[in-house]
């Protein structure tokens, strides 16, 4: 075949191995996607397999529909097509069989079952939160675990209330998701030999594409449609990234303990990465113990730039990273879209975006988006910063007047928001009548102190809003009462503060927060801009140049993580390094929001003779 001029001598091995149930593990950049397209071809070409007895498994919509036109571009047969999808599409079409009628809940509604219990205990409900939770519902149930024993990152009576919640919502209105697809798949194999031995019978050669995200529900049913047939499964445990989705490591590693006589072969061409770019990636990954032992070589010879550089602070980083990106574009060789800027966690995004607003530079989040100001303790402190120059802001008023809690009943709160004339809310609320004479003191108390924010130095007016007016009492309770974590509240609040205390009065910030807010927004439509994006949300994607920020203890690796997940977080780290096509830049900080940190131990391990 043709194809087969384009296949390296371990490529080529792996797609014409004989061996029943092989193992591919394929380092970054070692032409995963080229080998399962070939060996498609391979097995209905000269081996003359049935096209209809193929399967190609993969993780998301896109990544099929790519297999599926690459095959289509180079197979001499078109006139039938292995089947290439997700496990979930897989399944949903096995369950249709049989169950004819199958209604999947859209992810609108189960967010907002569980955004609607959570505001049972909860003021304001972060779409993060939801997420977690929808995270924690998914591995409970693939885990086949009892909900007693599950470990929640969240409030365990919460959780519970959540989780029965969904169910009961999906019960009531005969709906599915993704979970109950394949558990029912996996009670339907189970129950009915017949039927798992028909599609045993269909399903002579499976293919997956990134084996490692799988999960122990997954895992169960490729054992058991797989058994008597052929697995080829692609992947690199070393890109293994979704521990909290329930991926694992470890299947990899012992593949051939879940499947007969499995057999590992091994890629060891990167042909993404500059060569000096891949020695570093290795000197990180061979740290971790749970992997295939592998070789990995660049096939470029050349090398390119990597710089590493630790700044006094996340403003000092942002400012040096807009004007290398400006030097980079005006050197005429690359494009904005061909620049990526990396990040642990979201909110390491405002100083960059906050640069960027300054020196007119477009930048564009890769998956979605995030706004700092809009997490929900920055939404409080700028209403409270509303209200003191706005004092008839309702919207803002009600949102505050019970943060802390001052037993404002919400009849009188909606009085307030309906009232007709544009007065102050404070006034409004203390003249109602009937309202008792503590509430009226501690209303009148509070617009005292709201009414002087104009005249204070910024720093001593989020200082008064916290500590004064009592607002971290509030979100002690809070955290303590939805196990969130304190800690990371306060680094809103100092994140905040450091931003604040920038600007000359409490206007001039206002403005500044409806600037950023709406450069995310209109973001979406860019086309030729800087890239932004968490790590996890780049894995199988690549840049000529790669900003990886914040490379300090607790933030890579997470201090939610260590130690029990460093392996994972090196892995991580290691994923965001072996995304550079050409230039890599490592960037560290001696503080953040305004405390002291250790640069990433990882650091160590990347440059061990500095």
């Amino acid at each position: 075949m043709f194809k087969d001029k384009q296949l390296d001598e371990k490529q080529r091995e792996a797609v014409y191995t004989e061996y029943t149930n092989v193992e591919v593990c394929a380092p970054p950049g070692s032409g995963k996607t080229t080998v399962i397209i070939n060996r498609v071809c391979h097995l209905i070409e000269d081996m003359k397999v049935d096209p209809l007895n193929i399967v190609v498994i993969t993780f998301t919509k896109s990544a099929a529909h790519n297999m599926k036109n690459r095959y289509l571009a180079i197979s001499k047969y078109k006139d039938k097509i292995p089947f290439f999808g997700t496990f979930h599409s897989l399944f949903y079409k096995i369950l249709l069989e049989y169950k004819h009628n199958i209604n999947i809940i859209e992810e609108d509604y189960s967010f907002k079952i569980i955004k609607n219990v959570l505001k049972m205990y909860l003021d304001c409900v972060p779409r993060q939160k939801i997420r977690e939770i929808l995270n924690d519902i998914s591995m409970l149930k693939n885990k086949n675990s009892s909900i007693d024993n599950f470990k929640s990152k969240t409030d365990k009576s919460v959780f519970i209330h959540c989780f029965n919640s969904y169910e009961k919502y999906k019960l009531k209105n005969n709906l599915l998701d993704f979970d109950d697809i394949q558990l029912q798949a996996k009670k339907l194999f189970i129950n009915n030999e017949n039927i798992l031995n028909r599609y045993r019978k269909i399903f002579k050669y499976v293919l997956v594409d990134e084996f490692q995200d799988c999960d122990e529900l997954q895992l169960k049913l490729l054992q058991l449609v797989c058994l008597g047939n052929s697995i080829f499964a692609v992947g690199d445990e070393d890109q293994c990234i979704y521990g909290f989705r329930g991926s694992n490591p470890s299947y990899m590693v012992g593949f051939d303990k879940y499947f007969s006589e499995g057999k590992k072969l091994f890629l060891n061409l990167n042909y993404r990465s500059v060569k000096n770019v891949v020695e570093l990636s290795k000197n990180l990954i061979m740290n971790n113990k749970n992997r295939n032992l592998k070789s990995i070589n660049a096939n470029k010879k050349f090398i390119g730039k990597i710089e590493f550089f630790r700044f006094e602070g996340e403003y000092d980083e942002a400012n040096y990273i807009s004007k290398k990106i400006i030097e980079i574009v005006g050197s005429n060789k690359y494009n904005y879209r061909n620049i990526a800027i990396l990040y642990r966690t979201n909110i390491e995004s405002r100083n960059i975006i906050s640069n960027f607003l300054k020196r007119n530079i477009k930048f564009k989040f890769l998956n979605g988006s995030y706004n700092f100001f809009e997490h929900f303790i920055c939404m409080d402190i700028i209403d409270y910063l509303n209200i003191s120059i706005m004092e008839y802001d309702a919207d803002s008023f009600a949102n505050i007047i019970n943060k802390p809690y001052r037993y404002i009943s919400k009849i009188n709160i909606a009085k307030v928001k309906k009232y007709p004339y544009r007065e102050n809310c404070f006034d409004i609320l203390s003249n109602i009548r009937n309202m008792p004479v503590f509430q009226i003191k501690k209303i009148l108390k509070l617009k005292k102190i709201v009414s002087r924010f104009k005249k204070m130095p910024l720093d001593k007016v989020i200082d008064t809003i916290i500590y004064k007016i009592g607002y971290i009492n509030y979100l002690e309770k809070l955290c303590k009462k939805n196990n969130i974590d304190i800690a990371e509240c306060e680094n809103i609040l100092q994140e905040f503060k450091m931003c604040f205390e920038k600007f000359n009065d409490i206007s001039e910030f206002l403005e500044y927060v409806k600037k950023f807010s709406n450069s995310i927004k209109e973001s979406i439509h860019f086309d030729n801009a800087v890239i932004l994006s968490s790590i996890h949300g780049v894995k199988g994607m690549e840049f000529d140049n790669v900003f990886i920020i914040n490379c300090n203890e607790e933030i890579i690796p997470h201090v939610n993580s260590i130690p029990k997940s460093l392996e994972e977080e090196r892995r991580l780290f290691y994923v965001a390094i072996t995304r550079a096509i050409d230039n890599l830049y490592i960037y560290s900080v001696e503080n953040i929001c305004g405390k002291p940190k250790e640069a990433s131990r990882f650091l160590d391990e990347l440059f061990p003779n500095k």
